[in-house]
């Protein structure tokens, strides 16, 4: 599915760029820009068209670049929570083991009784 998505990219990309080589080649006559407090003399319709596609990939790079900071500070908190979660399944995991040899110490907890069925067996008492 991704090779297909990039493979419909780089068609969509191609035909734009085709569109916009073909649109610059017939448009090259000057004109003046206008922005703000920004003016400039003639200028070709083509540079223009050049110079807003170039700004145009920069802006699209920086907010990649910012989606993947965004992707790379969630991973590594979500790797730190899972880290976290299995220190405390593990320290859980100890600690009913401990209370099941408790259990067997004391003569309360059958010695070939696992833990799910103790689990369950606590459970249905109440």
């Amino acid at each position: 599915m991704q090779t297909l998505s990039r493979i419909l990219l780089g068609i969509m990309t191609a035909i734009l760029s085709v569109g916009l080589v073909i649109f610059g080649v017939q448009n090259t006559e000057p004109v003046q820009i206008k922005f703000l407090n920004f003016s400039s003399n003639n200028i070709s319709v083509s540079l223009v068209m050049i110079g807003s596609v170039i700004m145009g990939a920069v802006l699209v790079w920086l907010m990649s670049l910012w989606r993947e900071a965004r992707l790379t500070l969630r991973h590594r908190r979500d790797a730190k929570e899972l880290a976290l979660l299995e220190s405390k399944n593990k320290m859980l995991d100890t600690r009913v083991k401990e209370l099941e040899r408790q259990l067997r110490t004391a003569g309360l907890l059958d010695a070939n009784t696992d833990s799910q069925a103790a689990t369950k067996k606590s459970t249905s008492r109440l």
